[in-house]
């Protein structure tokens, strides 16, 4: 049986990946529309999909830890 520590981590994991492709794709779409006026905007989205991507198999890890326990 797996650990559920890894299940947790690889869940959030999963999670993280869709959020970051999702986000780019908003990203994309934004920069179409008004590719000037939203360079603040663009920088925010990126460093939030990069930061979920690292803390959501992180935060999964403690879940799985504390859902099994």
């Amino acid at each position: 049986m797996i650990d559920p520590s890894i299940l947790g981590a690889l869940v959030g994991l999963a999670l993280g990946v869709v959020d970051f492709v999702v986000i780019g794709f908003v990203i994309e779409r934004m920069m179409k529309e008004q590719p000037t006026e939203r360079l603040g905007a663009r920088m925010a989205l990126n460093v939030a999909r990069i930061s979920q991507l690292i803390l959501f198999p992180v935060m999964g890890w403690f879940v799985g830890q504390t859902i099994a326990s």
